[in-house]
């Protein structure tokens, strides 16, 4: 590889950083309401603390933990994993942390010294030890491992990140040596089973531009546990050396929260290399592992473990001659098989997707054949994922922060405390109304969960998924079937037991009939709550969220059907059985259009009303009347369900008169000539919302009709542009939820004065979808930069921001709604 290569590995698209990255705003923090919005909140306050303790006191958390907020880590890389199968998170430094292979959980742990790659280079002609250093420029504490005393300069680490992709380059001093690791985890769309692994690959790229051979190690070392104290030495650990023909795998078997779990290394002897391995105490000096590598650079190849350890670290070194002015490349892969899993409850244990394809008795022979798999794939995997990305990539039409960002953003399908599990049949006697369509569905593509933040404890919420999921669409379409059937079998559950509304205090029913849950559950409670009729593990007890009851919710229901019309058109339709899946979707949406024209339609005039309390996904921002956000929602999801009648032969004609009708009193109720009023309140007249079209754009995605004129909608656009993006922090920001038209942030909730990741990738998307591509990017610009360069949280990002660097709910499901840019963009060139 030539050095305009290498250099080219580093320069091309992606999030670039150097090791001494100090970003305009490095210290952004976590939100805290203004004292306006402080002393308004304080019942509120005093009920989510009053709850957040009786959780604490009961030994489980709460939903929201307000006293537990996830800081932002500054140095975060990209994640490492298949999708489901737990994650690992990395330092673009270099090293690993905030692991997430608990289902659920994201831990927020540092980046550990144990965890580390180490380069070693000797003489050929003398073996003199010219360098010697771990592969990180991160700062650790002396007392851990205190003979590994040597780290690299900062200005001398670079580092380019794009997912699942990402390349890191140390200069080794003045050994004129020169290390280039690529980091691939195989997440590839259209692949359910190759992207499930637990599994990352690293490709080692060593340059010797020195006039010397030299001999150079490049030592993998990783320790039991996640870095969390809590797992350091809960149970005994086991290591083994396994090796196929030139394949050495050394393994390490431990328990993390209870549940078994063997890590293993594997490289290769090829191409000159020798392998050696061996054991350390993560707690020790590290002096042995060290000074081996720096007398002899490789390892004492020895497999005596200390008498029952419950701490080990485990070590795997290739050793390689590289001529002057020439290059070596090796490969390593890093395997966590964990195949047997529970949430907090372990009422119930689930098998992770990937033992369909690995899976056996002898844990460490699985984590060796992953590893071995990841070593004879590795160039297959970057194929696949550079014919991807290529098209993206390299085209220069588009901005080039958007082409990292399409990909980046995508992150959290893998490190968003991702669970993926092979179907069990049991599930149906515990879950009765799986039904025989979904059943099949899991059967094949299993059963998917993701939280909605790591901070916020819900499985798969729904509101958000509506933004989020034309990412999984896009990519994994079959993901997004078995979710979209898994809530439609929601829909007839009933959970009587009840609990009290932190919004008001008054008592609600856990989950209603004919309405869509919010989340599938929460991933860490143990205990069964008094007058719950179900365990607290997902699915068997939804809806984990009660700051209010959302079976009073407008556009949960709302966005199921129109979410079931869209995955019917744009995943099934060609399937073989699409006419058994849109009977099954329609007989769901009847139910429910006929309960919102009974229910939600007050003065019937064939639009739904807001009730005057924050209703649907920006729950403390309230809405009374028709409003612009869910008016449209409504108007998307009857225009759904009628081409659901149509397609099904079944008669449509008194709903398209309610939609007409819906159609006229929207438009008459709030459109003021330049956008949609926010709802029907005249205080409310002023505010411009950013989402206020989003049941449009979804219609527009699917190439539906939308019967509000094209100047209308192109209006609302433009009037949203100038006012919630150029008037908020000189369009640096993105889109603020609300804007006034005198021309200052609408500050009637903390909501309406936050920017929303994915509420803006959406607006940008439906600019798109109206050929306002200037305007599009522009709006969505502000946001990345901010987001990804001008604060240090990239790999991370929040829900919202605030211009004065302020973010809340880190890792958020809802930013990758990105992909909806990228649905229209592909929308226009099939056109």
């Amino acid at each position: 590889m030539s050095t305009e290569h290498r250099d080219r590995l580093l320069e091309g698209i992606g999030w670039k950083a150097r090791g001494d990255r100090v970003p305009e705003f490095p210290n952004p923090r976590p939100f805290f309401p203004r004292l306006k919005h402080s002393i308004k909140l304080i019942p509120l306050f005093v009920r989510v603390a009053l709850h957040t303790f009786v959780e604490w006191w009961n030994g489980r958390e709460a939903f929201i933990d307000i006293f537990n907020v996830f800081r932002h880590f500054t140095f975060t890389g990209v994640p490492l994993g298949g999708i489901g199968s737990g994650s690992i998170g990395t330092d673009f430094r270099g090293g690993f942390n905030r692991f997430s292979i608990i289902p659920g959980i994201k831990e927020q742990t540092d980046t550990q010294k144990c965890n580390q790659f180490i380069a070693s280079v000797h003489s050929k002609k003398t073996f003199e030890l010219i360098y010697q250093s771990i592969l990180s420029c991160a700062e650790f504490p002396s007392t851990v491992l205190p003979k590994w005393d040597s780290t690299i300069p900062a200005e001398d680490v670079r580092y380019r990140g794009l997912f699942p992709r990402a390349w890191q380059e140390f200069r080794l001093g003045s050994s004129g040596i020169t290390v280039v690791i690529e980091h691939l985890s195989p997440v590839i769309p259209n692949d359910y089973s190759d992207s499930s692994l637990p599994l990352a690959n690293f490709d080692f790229h060593v340059f010797n531009d020195s006039p010397e051979e030299v001999e150079v190690s490049i030592t993998m070392a990783f320790r039991n546990g996640t870095g969390n104290r809590k797992w350091n030495d809960e149970h005994l650990c086991t290591s083994q050396k396994v090796q196929k023909e030139t394949q050495v795998v050394r393994t390490l078997s431990h328990t993390v929260k209870g549940m078994p779990v063997t890590y293993a290394i594997g490289t290769e002897e090829k191409n000159g290399a020798k392998v050696t391995t061996c054991l350390f105490d993560p707690n020790g000096t590290g002096g042995r592992l060290w000074s081996d590598l720096e007398a002899y650079g490789h390892l004492s190849s020895y497999d005596n473990l200390p008498p029952k350890p419950k701490e080990l670290g485990i070590a795997v070194c290739s050793s390689f001659f590289v001529p002057p002015d020439g290059s070596h490349t090796t490969q390593f892969s890093l395997s966590w098989y964990m195949p047997e899993v529970h949430f907090g409850t372990a009422e119930r244990f689930y098998n992770r997707r990937y033992c369909r394809f690995f899976n056996g008795p002898d844990a460490d022979e699985v984590a060796a054949a992953i590893c071995r798999h990841g070593l004879q794939n590795i160039e297959k995997w970057q194929e696949a994922i550079e014919k991807w990305q290529n098209p993206i990539i390299n085209n220069q039409k588009l901005p080039e922060w958007y082409r990292s960002a399409i990909f980046n953003e995508l992150y959290y399908i893998v490190d968003g405390s991702t669970v993926w599990f092979e179907y069990d049949p049991d599930w149906r006697t515990e879950e009765n109304l799986i039904s025989e369509q979904t059943e099949k569905q899991f059967r094949e593509y299993g059963r998917f969960g993701y939280m909605e933040s790591w901070e916020y404890f819900m499985l798969n919420t729904y509101d958000v998924h509506f933004y989020s999921s034309w990412a999984i669409l896009k990519n994994w379409p079959e993901i997004e079937m078995s979710m979209q059937l898994d809530f439609a079998d929601q829909v007839d559950r009933i959970d009587n037991g009840t609990a009290t509304s932190l919004a008001d205090g008054d008592q609600m029913l856990i989950k209603s009939y004919d309405r869509i849950p919010h989340d599938m559950g929460h991933p860490t409670k143990y205990c069964i709550q008094e007058h719950r009729l179900s365990v607290a593990d997902p699915w068997l007890h939804t809806n984990a969220y009660i700051l209010h009851d959302t079976g009073s919710w407008k556009d949960l229901n709302l966005k199921f059907v129109i979410s079931c019309y869209r995955d019917y058109k744009m995943i099934a339709k060609d399937r073989e059985d699409k006419d058994q899946l849109l009977e099954f979707f329609l007989g769901k949406c009847t139910k429910i259009v006929e309960d919102a024209l009974e229910s939600w339609d007050k003065d019937k005039d064939g639009m739904i009303e807001n009730d005057g309390f924050a209703d649907q996904t920006y729950d403390v921002w309230k809405m009374t009347g028709t409003s612009a956000y869910c008016g449209s929602l409504w108007l998307a999801a009857l225009t759904c369900y009628i081409e659901m009648l149509k397609q099904a032969g079944s008669p449509s004609k008194n709903y398209e008169g309610k939609l007409l009708n819906a159609y006229d009193a929207y438009i008459t109720k709030l459109w003021n000539g330049r956008f949609f009023k926010f709802d029907e309140l005249p205080d409310n007249s002023k505010i411009v919302m950013a989402d206020q079209l989003c049941g449009f754009w979804a219609l527009t995605a699917m190439d539906e009709p939308v019967q509000v004129s094209e100047e209308k909608m192109k209006l609302a656009l433009e009037t949203i542009f100038k006012y919630n993006v150029q008037m908020y922090n000189d369009g640096k920001c993105g889109a603020v939820n609300g804007f006034l038209t005198s021309e200052r942030v609408d500050g009637s909730s903390i909501q309406s004065e936050e920017v929303w990741a994915g509420i803006t990738y959406a607006l940008s998307a439906m600019m798109i979808e109206k050929n306002m591509d200037e305007m599009a990017f522009k709006t969505s610009e502000g946001l990345f930069e901010s987001i990804w360069n001008r604060f240090p949280l990239q790999y991370q990002t929040p829900e919202a921001i605030t211009s004065d660097g302020m973010y809340r709910a880190l890792g958020y499901m809802r930013p990758l709604s990105i992909w909806a840019i990228q649905h229209a963009l592909d929308r226009r060139h099939k056109k």
